[in-house]
Order: structure tokens, then sequence, then C-alpha cells
């Protein structure tokens, strides 16, 4: 028996190991290849990467064997000129020669003609592949495209212009064949990115939206509590997480702001207890409890008062947009340009403006939170614009809103004994919030006296008839009527 050599390959199997080509498929029949083919596997120049190279792309699988093509090229950014191009490959020696191929076909082109260069150029080029290599032929092409993309990707080009110049259909052949394609994760990532911006903004513009809410209910009297801004959650946020953003806002803001003053030193608004100390005196001290009607637009309907704020104090909107874009007397070439949002149609001779059925698009707002008070009881969260509300008419709407008159009767009655002191008109809970008349407070007197938990609240009665509740935690009997007649009458005789 012959002594087997194990250090000589046989002579038909050919074998590269270079830093840029690795021939992983080791037993493909040579004789299955062209001669234009082995020419070019054999004496290729272009392998690597061409110095000051600025676009690079990879094309290729790892199934069944790893086959891929990395080309790079060096592209003068004015022209759009390839001025060199180099490759790197693993496969099969097919993958080499096109690879190859696709390099000398590129240099010295401008880019939109490199993208005209398709399978059938690189084909001919090495004049043709075995059947079972015409997948590498697939992936030298879509290098060539995904080459071209990096570039205009990196010179800024958005997703928008990038389908344009480098169109991509992913349901074609070639894509479907190759598993990796790095203009594919490009855009994949682009696609993110702008997502991602995309969501940014919209959850800016919601927060926006949310604070603009609480300072219109604010102006009502009202406080604003997770349910109120439900609508206005973005889709990429549940409403958990929308109002985890829009409190985490509001901290932050608050820690940002040096002067900014809160009950508590978490920057949360407490419920105000029986402690001692005095509260601050409501802006409306001489009215007791809640604010008269007679002031502003507190307590009125919700549409009177949004039209109150927002609507414009000026001209109607449509005659305002046209003195906007009236040309100028001795202006003969002047254009009539109508608003974004709107058009221009010709009415018995007339221009006038009409709405376009497209909705005009809607400028990105920063959130501003200053201001934004939180007004926390137990697991429940109220806010509030503490430049338009104090915390003690906070806790009047917090009241409101449970509509429990039992317990707002019992703490306003407590609170304005404590506080002034001094005893509380029945006619003061008429007032806004609480909106309580004459037959409701006396259904909630007839409660309260049936409770030991309200034994310290007594009624005492003016001498013309009015009537007044008081807590005798901190006022005497005697005392509460005497400040209730000098209320109802006697300060009037001394006027």
């Amino acid at each position: 028996m012959a002594e087997r050599n194990i250090y000589i390959e046989p002579e038909d199997r050919v074998l590269l190991r270079t830093p840029d080509v690795y021939q992983t498929e080791a037993r493909d029949d040579v004789t299955s290849y062209s001669e234009t083919l082995l020419r070019i596997v054999a004496d290729f120049r272009n392998s690597g990467q061409p110095e000051g190279f600025n676009a690079q792309s990879m094309v290729g699988k790892s199934k069944r064997g790893e086959v891929a093509c990395r080309l790079f090229a060096r592209i003068d950014p004015k022209t759009g000129i390839i001025e060199a191009a180099g490759f790197k490959t693993r496969g099969c020696l097919a993958m080499t020669a096109c690879a190859s191929a696709a390099c000398l076909l590129i240099e010295g082109k401008g880019v939109e003609e490199a993208l005209r260069i398709g399978v059938d150029d690189i084909r001919a080029f090495v004049d043709g592949v075995p059947a079972g290599k015409v997948n590498t032929l697939h992936f030298a092409a879509c290098a060539i495209q995904a080459l071209v993309g990096d570039f205009l990707l990196r010179d800024g080009a958005s997703l928008v212009e990038l389908q344009e110049a480098v169109p991509c259909d992913e349901d074609s052949i070639s894509c479907i064949m190759a598993e990796h394609c790095s203009l594919r994760q490009s855009r994949l990532d682009a696609r993110l990115e702008d997502d991602a911006v995309r969501k940014a903004v919209e959850e800016e513009d919601a927060l926006a939206d949310a604070f603009d809410l609480i300072r219109q209910r604010t102006m009502r009297g009202l406080l604003t509590k997770p349910a109120d801004w439900v609508e206005l959650t973005p889709a990429s946020l549940t409403v958990s997480e929308f109002e985890a953003a829009i409190l985490d806002r509001i901290e932050d803001t608050v820690e940002a702001t040096s002067d900014t003053k809160t009950d508590r030193a978490d920057g949360k608004h407490s419920v105000p207890q029986q402690a001692e100390g005095v509260r601050e005196p409501s802006a409306f001290a001489n009215r007791g409890v809640g604010i008269p009607r007679i002031f502003a637009n507190v307590g009125a309907s919700p549409e009177t008062v949004v039209e109150t704020v927002v609507a414009p104090a000026v001209m109607p909107e449509t005659k305002r947009a046209l003195d906007t874009i009236a040309p100028a007397a001795d202006d003969d070439d002047f254009e009539l340009i109508p608003p974004e949002g709107y058009r221009l149609v010709e009415v018995d001779g007339i221009l006038m403006l009409a709405e376009t059925d497209d909705p005009a698009s809607r400028p990105h707002r920063t959130p501003d939170a200053r201001g934004i008070r939180r007004f926390a009881h137990a697991d429940e969260v109220y806010l509030y614009d503490g430049t338009a509300m104090t915390s003690e008419f906070a806790m009047w709407a917090y009241l409101a809103d449970k509509d429990d008159p039992v317990t707002t009767f019992a703490y306003c009655v407590r609170e304005e004994s404590r506080v002034y002191p001094r005893p509380l008109a029945q006619d003061s809970l008429a007032n806004h919030p609480f909106d309580m008349d004459a037959a409701s407070v006396e259904a909630v007197w007839d409660v309260v006296q049936a409770q030991d938990a309200f034994a310290d609240i007594c009624r005492t009665i003016a001498s013309n008839g009015d009537v007044y509740y008081y807590s005798t935690d901190h006022l005497g009997h005697d005392h509460a009527r005497s400040l209730a007649e000098w209320e109802s009458v006697e300060r009037y005789r001394n006027v």
C-alpha cells in the first residue's frame, strides 16, 4: 500500500484562505465553473478595504453554509463618483468572482449608474455561474444596491429619499435569497429611530395637552384626575404609563424650580387636617367658603368657560386670515397664498377662504408643567394650576368631586371655626364648587345631628333668620352666636 501524504492537497480542490477571501465550500468541482470566472478568482486584485472608504455593505446567508459578500467603496461626496471599490467574501469561488466583478463594474461610475447594474450584468461579466450558485449573483447585485444606500444614509438622506433612490422590494427573489442585508437592517434601524422620534413628539404633545386641560379645568374651579385625561393618552403609552409621565414631568419641574412651595417635602399637597396652627385664609374670606358666582366664570358651563378662555378676542378667523394675505396696492405680481388649512375660492367674483379637507399640520408643542400642583389623598391623585387656584380651594374642589355632602359640610364648618375663627353661614355652601341649596344643607344637618362623630358641630340662628354652623372645638356657644348676629345684622347697622 502506498504511503498517504496528508500534507498534499488533492489537485482538484481549490482553497482560498486570505484575510479578505475565505472559501468555506472546499469541495467545489472546478470543472463546473467558466474559464472567465476562474481567471477572475485567480487574478483578483481588488479585495479588502480601499483607503478612505466611506460606504460599505454586506449581503449573504448563514443557513446551510455561510456565503457572504461585503463591498467597500470610496465615493466622492460632491460628484457621487465611485473612485475605488473592494470586497471581502466567505463561501464559494462563485461568490469571490461575483464580488470582484461587482467592484470592477462600479468603479469609475456615478452612484446612479451603479444602481443600474443588476444580476444579468454580473452574470455576463463572469460568464455565468453553476446552477447551484445563482444566489451569489443576487448577493453581489444586492450588495451594490446596499453600498449606494449606505452612502446616501451617511450623506443624510431620509427614509423617503432612500426609498426613491434605492427602492427595496422585500418580496423580490434577491431579497428572499438574502438572509442578511445591511441595507435592510439600516432601513429597519432608521424606521425604528423615526418611530422613536415620532412617539417622543406624540408623547410631548400629549403632555402639553394634558397640562392645558389641567389649566382649563382649574379656571372652571375643578381638579383634574387621571380619568379626565384618558382620551389624551398617546397610542405609544398605556393609561398608567401616561399618568406616570405626567406626574414625573411635574415632579421634575418642581425639583428644577427652587422657589416652588409645596405643602409636603415630596412636592405633593396633602389633604388639610384639623391640626394646630392657622391655615392661609381664602381670598374670599369675607364671604365664607367657596367662590361666589358673581366673580369671573367660575362655576359656568364648560362650553362657556372654554369659549371665554380660547375664543379669539379680535376679528373672526376668516377675516383675519384674509387680512394676512392681502396684496399691497402697488404689487401687480403678488400671489395670494392661503394660510395652512385653507384654500382660495371665488364666489361672485370675490376671493374667499374656505377650509380644506386636509387637516392642518399641528406644530410640535413643548409641555410646560410650571405651576401645576399635585393634590394627593390616600391613593388618589388630583392636579391643578397653582397660579390660578389656592390650596384651600383645591380642598373644596376635592370635596365637591367626592360628592359626600356630610364630609363636605363637617370639614367646612370646622375649618371656618378654626381658621378665622367664625361660624359658617348656611348660604356660603351655595357657592361654587359646593352648590348646596338651603334644603340640601338642612338635610345634611339632620344627618350630622344623629352621629356622635359630629357632636362638636352646632347651629345658631341670627335675629334676622340667617342660619350659621360652628364647631365647639374652636368656638364657644356665646361667641359663635355673637359673631353670627354681627355678620347678619349689626355689621350693616354700623355702615
